[in-house]
């Protein structure tokens, strides 16, 4: 029988997956990329915009306490969006891209502002196991969607001609999908032990 902590995370992942799908759309097959300097603009927006954001995110636990493996985890996830936004800055320099428009219309936006307001209130107001497994959770989310972004950053670079920015970035991109495993390997550990906490 499956415990209850385990059902919990698996409705959990399925509705981040499907909060996922419901962003980027679904389509027939991956579109071709050209070398469009709007649109690697704007893809090198995003995908900053969303590293700035994720570099702070270890900045909750000087205030919410969870246990050590997913202390270093988080750390690590804050380290890696730090470099990786760093790279995307020393591009954007380079190339005289800006970073401040990422194209997403004024509806996108908000919304996207009030589901970052819900999740830091779920955040702020949760705690022990329900905090570990609510950050986690968050941290799938947006690891899948950095490794996406940096992959379509990497393959604009390709097609207009840097392509040692866009190698650097591509191997950025599979570290986080690889810190993603690893986060969704965490959660699976904090839900096996609220379900022994429950048993």
């Amino acid at each position: 029988m499956i415990g209850r902590g385990r059902l919990w995370l698996d409705v959990l992942l399925i509705a981040a997956l499907a909060g996922g799908m419901a962003l980027g759309g679904c389509t027939a097959g991956p579109p071709a990329i050209s070398g469009d300097v709007d649109e690697r603009s704007e893809a090198m927006a995003l995908a900053w915009n969303l590293l700035s954001q994720n570099r702070e995110v270890a900045g909750i636990l000087s205030i919410k306490g969870t246990t050590p493996g997913t202390k270093a985890l988080i750390e690590e996830i804050a380290a890696a969006s730090d470099a990786a936004a760093d790279t995307l800055e020393r591009v954007a320099r380079a190339e005289g891209m800006p970073l401040e428009d990422d194209g997403l219309p004024a509806a996108e936006v908000r919304v996207r502002a009030a589901i970052r307001a819900r999740v830091s209130r779920e955040l702020l107001f949760s705690s022990g196991r329900a905090f570990e497994r609510t950050l986690l959770l968050t941290q799938v989310e947006a690891l899948g969607y950095a490794s996406d972004l940096l992959e379509e950053v990497a393959a604009r670079l390709r097609a207009t001609d840097l392509p040692e920015d866009a190698e650097e970035i591509r191997r950025e991109a599979a570290a986080f999908a690889a810190l993603r495993v690893r986060v969704v390997d965490r959660l699976r550990i904090a839900s096996d032990g609220a379900t022994a906490e429950s048993g």
